[in-house]
């Protein structure tokens, strides 16, 4: 008898450990993804408010440019975020830790 316990102790442990280790590398990728996208999604604002201020003036084109490419950014780190949201390895640490799509695009 204390052999099965040994062994479904040892298991447990085990599998304790697998699920521990599978979380905590679900949460620190999804948690760096989730910051890239609050750091773009800061310099969009900040470009965004640059461009309304110099609208009209001498460097309208190059203001239009730079926040373009910026939405751009903005855009793929995204889509990047939400297909890693539904990813079968993620889907389920990623429920739980709150994490949620986005959809701010449009919102920007």
């Amino acid at each position: 008898m204390t052999t099965a316990v040994l062994g479904w102790f040892i298991a447990g442990i085990c599998f304790t450990a697998f699920i521990i280790l599978w979380f905590w590398v679900s949460y620190r990728e999804i948690y760096v993804k989730r910051c890239s996208l609050d750091a773009i999604s800061e310099q969009v604002t900040m470009h965004r408010k640059l461009f309304m201020q110099e609208r009209g003036g001498a460097y309208d084109a190059s203001a239009q440019n730079v926040l373009s490419n910026k939405l751009l950014a903005y855009g793929k780190t995204e889509e990047e975020y939400n297909a890693m949201l539904k990813k079968p390895l993620h889907c389920i640490p990623a429920y739980i830790f709150g994490f949620r799509p986005t959809g701010k695009v449009d919102k920007l």
